[in-house]
């Protein structure tokens, strides 16, 4: 009970704050987030995004949590709006673009959050709220099931983004036949960097055999532990079969849902042990965060306010000058970092082309072996064997080898390529703080994550080439001819084999250092973009300044005189009490 008092009083101390910044910073930026922090404090809401890629089972999942069909789930990518399911009397509620709101009938939920009804969201859907008496949200929890990343439908990548900007913590949600594509990538970097409660579930897990479901989990485990720096609870679950056992009223799913149980028992005793504290260090950490750019901010427009109009317009001209000197420079950095990166796939296509040419001749002698003792009966299918463990074997090595190779590379001129963004940006706040002679902090751009390779492999036993003759002409055909053509069958297998494994491992690997180019270029543009637009909107505000007349100027003086006093306070107040 003292705890919750003290978790309260803490909360009532930030809601202050956050309510005293929406109300001084009224036209920033930094006022409009306030508002937002400030209606989940009011409320004591916790919003939990379940994030990942489209047909992982995001909302399979929620309905498995919930116990009952909530919202609409499916094979294909059905989400289009963020749907935030809270606790209270059945309802729903839409908010469209234009600021209206219509309650609608709980079977007409489909009609606005899917894509199939609502195709590139044509009615203007912001939002949807559905109200349950829910037991786990009888604590504050608001679950918000988004849009998926990466499907075919963009805006659907962008609202999935979107949600996750204005979320407390997540659920991701992988799949275990695929897990860790580039954008989920992304995603587990954007997670750990914003350092908000998180679960990583692996979904679909009843695809896979126990040997192949440790394995991903493995994998998996150690990529989250490379961007946490820590290791990370992990649950295999089947969300659908959860889902069945759950609706039937049932507490505890049990072996059909692997380790649902586990997830569901952890996320419970977040929801009713850890979310003040949770709520709290979230809001702690937003009010540093918008405390520092007020900080920073008012340092410019205060400059820029007492400069003459003539100096002001000098200023800024030669700070264009400068802004436009450091673009310039950037596309030079970004047309540098493109031949880099060609060079390196072109490098490790070459080793492909070799590896993939000399690497079957390593294994003829095994299958020859092979062919000359194995059973009659048996000879193909363990001739069929040798070829999958020799490419697997072999694609192993390679990747052993080659993985840390490439990932050095990429490192390397990815650190030189935002290290030379970061002497940019210093450069343009250098500039910036000497023409207007204020001291602006320094932004220090992120560092990187580790990216690493991983090769997969698919061996079809359909169809296979190692056994063209049929069954009755195999039997009809002398011992040693069936053995000499399943040797030379199994041979033109393996160069095969060797051959399309490379042109995958090829064709994977461009697409992976594109991707991770095009990521690092649009967030070191992003970067340099928001420092330099830091004073130009300073100037902006600087401008306005002289159109106010003089009891106009007094009462903006002493609002922002409260601005700086609020914005030294928030940064104090953000840091985790000792």
């Amino acid at each position: 009970m003292t705890g919750e008092k003290s978790g309260s009083s803490e909360l009532d101390a930030l809601r202050e704050r956050a309510e005293e910044l929406a109300t001084e910073a009224v036209g920033r930026s930094e006022g409009e987030r306030a508002v937002r922090l400030l209606e989940r404090l009011d409320e004591g809401q916790f919003l939990v995004a379940v994030v990942g890629e489209f047909k992982r089972g995001k909302s399979t999942l929620v309905n498995a949590l919930l116990g009952a069909e909530v919202v609409p789930s499916g094979v294909l990518p059905l989400t289009a709006v963020p749907t935030e399911i809270r606790y209270g009397e059945p309802a729903i509620t839409v908010t469209f673009q234009n600021g209206d709101t219509r309650r609608i009938d709980t079977s007409r939920l489909a009609e606005y959050v899917t894509e199939a009804a609502n195709p590139e969201n044509l009615r203007g859907v912001t939002r949807v709220e559905v109200a349950r008496l829910s037991p786990l949200l009888a604590h504050g929890v608001v679950l918000v099931d988004t849009p998926g990343i990466g499907s075919v439908h963009l805006h659907n990548t962008a609202a999935g983004h979107a949600a996750l900007l204005d979320a407390d913590g997540a659920v991701m949600v992988l799949s275990a036949d695929t897990p860790l594509s580039d954008q989920e990538r992304a995603l587990v970097a954007q997670l750990a960097e914003r350092r908000a409660p998180t679960f990583f579930v692996l979904n679909k897990a009843d695809h896979l055999s126990s040997a192949e479901l440790a394995e991903v989990t493995a994998f998996v485990g150690q990529v989250l532990a490379e961007q946490f720096g820590e290791e990370v609870s992990i649950y295999a679950v089947d969300a659908r079969s959860a889902l069945v056992v759950r609706c039937s009223g049932a507490d505890h799913v049990g072996e059909v849902g692997v380790d649902f149980d586990a997830f569901a028992r952890q996320f419970e005793r977040f929801v009713t042990d850890d979310l003040v504290g949770a709520l709290a260090a979230s809001a702690r950490g937003e009010l540093a965060r918008l405390g520092a750019s007020l900080q920073g901010a008012l340092g410019l427009e205060l400059a820029a306010r007492n400069a003459s109009t003539e100096d002001l317009d000098h200023l800024v001209s030669r700070f264009t000058t400068e802004a436009d000197r450091q673009r310039d420079g950037f596309e030079d950095d970004c047309t540098l970092l493109d031949r880099d990166v060609a060079r390196l796939t072109g490098e490790v296509s070459a080793r492909l082309d070799v590896f993939a040419r000399d690497s079957p001749a390593t294994y003829v002698a095994s299958l020859v072996d092979i062919g000359s003792v194995a059973p009659r009966g048996e000879l193909v299918m363990a001739l069929h064997a040798r070829v999958r463990d020799a490419v697997q074997a072999g694609f192993d090595a390679f990747r052993r080898e080659e993985v840390g190779r490439v990932d050095a590379a990429w490192q390397e001129m990815a650190e030189a390529f935002r290290t030379k963004v970061q002497r940019r940006v210093d450069d343009a706040r250098a500039a910036a703080s000497s023409l207007f002679e204020v001291r602006l902090p320094t932004v220090v751009i992120p560092t990187l994550s580790a990216e690493t390779e991983r090769f997969t492999y698919l061996f079809l036993q359909v169809g296979s080439t190692l056994d063209p003759v049929s069954d009755l002409a195999a039997r009809l055909v002398p011992d040693r001819v069936a053995r000499r053509r399943a040797l030379a069958n199994a041979r033109r297998e393996l160069t095969a084999e060797f051959d399309k494994h490379a042109g995958r491992a090829r064709w994977d690997l461009t697409q992976r250092l594109d991707t991770l180019r095009g990521d690092l270029m649009r967030a070191m543009r992003q970067e340099l973009e928001r420092s330099l637009d830091t004073v130009s909107e300073a100037a902006i505000r600087a401008e306005d300044w002289r159109t106010l007349a003089e009891d106009e100027r007094s009462a903006r003086a002493e609002a922002t005189e409260r601005l700086h006093r609020l914005a030294d306070g928030l940064v104090t107040m953000g840091r985790p009490p000792e």
